[in-house]
């Protein structure tokens, strides 16, 4: 049964910007009371304020501890926490040989860890009330192996199957667990990466518009395509044979995207904040 998301109180991760900035202005306009954060202090205080939403704060969400404490703070001012929306993550691209150690470690800590951190800490809170939604915004990338993105698609793939066992573990405590799975979305982190040919690229307000959508439907949801179109590709080739799959894949362009195709000088300044922020954290 669908109901409102208005009055719900609602934490949401990585949204100073992009997708998870664009579930903020979603769930506020359907009525929501809405917390924000990001490991960008600056950023994340300036989007707050622009819009106008409930509480802001710093947040590496690789720190547990730090994590329960943010929700703690969205309790005591806001009231008990509806939903969590895992949404902050990193895209580092190119060679995996050109990888430094740092920035793999930083993609796993944000895009593994942290899914699992704040899972934790929602659930500390939920499961006794028997209420409650996490939603993690997961990818396409999680199901489809693309070259340049070998840790990125390791700790989406992660993310799939631990949002997986969480919602079977947890199926009749009231807690509901969904993953959400974008394409090509038009944000900083997908800056010059293109999807592949016949899919079209998205707007976070379309990724944001299926979190309400999940929200209001109340029930888990294993894996929400968007654009749906990219479900039913990835479903029909886990029927191939896998050596059909993959040519289709280079027709489409997925072998060349990143290491080929993509426009670096586009990405050039996110990679730049992505690998400092990493070795920052790694020493």
């Amino acid at each position: 049964m669908s109901r409102s998301v208005s009055g719900s109180v609602v934490a949401i991760t990585g949204a100073a910007r992009g997708i998870g900035l664009s579930v903020a202005k979603a769930l506020q306009a359907s009525g929501a009371r809405v917390a924000i954060s990001d490991i960008d202090e600056p950023a994340v205080g300036r989007a707050a304020a622009e819009h106008g939403l409930d509480l802001h704060r710093r947040l590496d969400v690789a720190d547990g501890e730090a994590f329960r404490a943010f929700l703690d703070e969205v309790e005591a001012e806001l009231g008990p926490l509806d939903a969590l929306i895992n949404n902050a993550g990193i895209m580092p691209t190119g060679r995996l040989i050109d990888e430094d150690d740092a920035v793999s470690r930083r993609v796993i800590e944000i895009n593994t860890l942290g899914f699992i951190f704040g899972t934790k800490a929602a659930l500390e809170r939920m499961v006794p009330r028997g209420s409650g939604h996490i939603v993690n915004i997961a990818s396409t990338m999680g199901e489809a192996a693309v070259p340049g993105l070998a840790t990125y698609n390791a700790s989406k793939a992660a993310v799939l199957m631990f949002s997986d066992a969480a919602r079977l573990e947890y199926r009749g405590s009231g807690v509901s667990i969904s993953a959400i799975l974008p394409g090509a979305v038009k944000t900083e982190l997908g800056a010059g990466i293109k999807g592949p040919r016949g899919i079209p690229s998205i707007q976070p307000a379309d990724v944001a518009e299926v979190v309400v959508d999940t929200l209001a439907g109340g029930s888990s949801r294993s894996r929400v395509y968007v654009p749906r179109v990219f479900g039913l590709l990835l479903d029909a080739g886990k029927l191939m044979p896998r050596g059909l799959m993959e040519a289709l894949n280079r027709a489409m362009g997925a072998e060349t995207a990143v290491l080929r195709d993509a426009d670096l000088v586009g990405r050039r300044e996110y990679e730049e904040r992505v690998a400092a922020q990493s070795r920052k954290r790694g020493g």
